[in-house]
């Protein structure tokens, strides 16, 4: 029984946001949702669109090399983020994912409507993975 619960978006860093929102819109042809806003705390912004019948996000840093977006992309540029994956109780699936030996970064656990982490990308073959705790709001943004 896996641990996941769904596969919520995959999430792409850019710099341009409006150059990559013209791509995925009129070029692509997706369809923006709502599920989109600015973390200041964390230096970002976000989109989200359905694409090929699929969730992605685009997510900008407010400045290049402030953040954790703005200084992954000066560090590896524009492209994959992450993939964001949902789980029924965040505090289990850290324990589970630790006595696996998968490294837990950046755990946040004070906000019950967004209550994330992530598992590190040297123990996920590269791939950063964001672990999310499902709940009413998580689900109304669910497209």
């Amino acid at each position: 029984m896996s641990v996941f619960k769904r596969l919520d978006h995959i999430a792409i860093g850019v710099i341009d946001v409006e150059k990559a929102k013209d791509l995925f819109i009129n070029v692509f042809g997706g369809q923006p949702l709502h599920d989109a806003g600015v973390s200041e705390e964390e230096g970002f912004t976000w989109m989200t669109f359905k694409v090929g019948g699929k969730k992605v996000e685009l997510v900008s840093p407010l400045k290049v090399g402030e953040g954790g977006v703005g200084r992954y992309i000066e560090k590896y540029g524009e492209g994959f983020l992450h993939l964001s994956i949902s789980v029924e109780n965040l505090e289990q699936a850290i324990e589970y994912f630790q006595s696996k030996g998968v490294r837990v970064l950046a755990p946040r656990l004070d906000d019950s409507t967004w209550r994330h982490c992530y598992l590190h990308p040297k123990d996920t073959f590269g791939a950063l993975i964001q672990v999310f705790e499902e709940n009413d709001k998580t689900l109304a943004h669910a497209e």
